[in-house]
């Protein structure tokens, strides 16, 4: 549950008019990455000309680090679905007033999806990201169609932007799809809740992440 002020503040905070919509498209892809370094220090992309989470070079240098703020690019993530987290109840029938139910929070929001005709080799090296995702150290920067990012920005300094904090990351085994369809791996994790309140969008201004972050082989 978001935390509530108390006492409450002297009037209703303003909700500001909606000048542009926003929207996220079909999550194709996603970049793993630990939330903290060794010594505790957040991950993130930072603001500046070459280190901004919008170029090339920042996510190319990341992607071909040895420590801990490397970054990992998943294979293409098909038939994803994002379920937000439901309301938490208490009581309802004689257990509250008037038999209303509480609400007391709001579950994990979770995400599932399939890598299909992925070959095994490359599964077994994402099920060791399981192990991070225990120690909920691991976190996602989600890709769209149109090669939008999806990260958590810095509430105090714009334009400072973090993974996504995942929770039971799971890869399953290969499922053979017979005659009618290719074989599938499945993929899902959890999202905490209110995880995304300081969700951004962002617009890469000199690549597409979906073509343009290949890892070395």
């Amino acid at each position: 549950m978001q935390l509530c002020t108390c006492p409450a503040a002297s009037s209703l905070t303003t909700i500001p008019a909606q000048g542009c919509p926003e929207s996220f498209g079909q999550i194709q892809k996603v970049a793993f990455q630990r939330l903290t370094l060794a010594d505790g220090t957040k991950n993130s992309f930072t603001t500046g000309a070459s280190t901004g989470i919008d170029k090339l070079a920042a996510w190319t240098a990341k992607m071909a680090l040895t420590t801990g703020g490397k970054i990992v690019i998943s294979p293409y993530i098909q038939a994803p679905t994002v379920e937000p987290g439901a309301a938490r109840t208490f009581g309802g029938g004689n257990e509250t007033l008037g038999g209303v139910e509480m609400v007391i929070g709001r579950e994990p929001t979770l995400f599932t999806g399939v890598m299909r005709a992925v070959p095994q080799s490359i599964i077994k090296i994402m099920k060791e990201l399981q192990c991070e995702a225990v120690g909920d150290n691991l976190g996602v920067f989600l890709f769209d169609e149109n090669g939008a990012i999806a990260a958590i920005e810095d509430t105090v300094t714009a334009g400072t932007y973090y993974p996504i904090p995942i929770r039971s990351l799971f890869i399953s085994d290969k499922g053979f799809g017979g005659l009618e369809a290719p074989d599938v791996n499945n993929i899902q994790w959890s999202f905490l809740p209110n995880y995304s309140d300081n969700l951004k969008i962002v617009i890469p201004s000199d690549f597409n992440p979906l073509t343009d972050l290949i890892p070395a082989t």
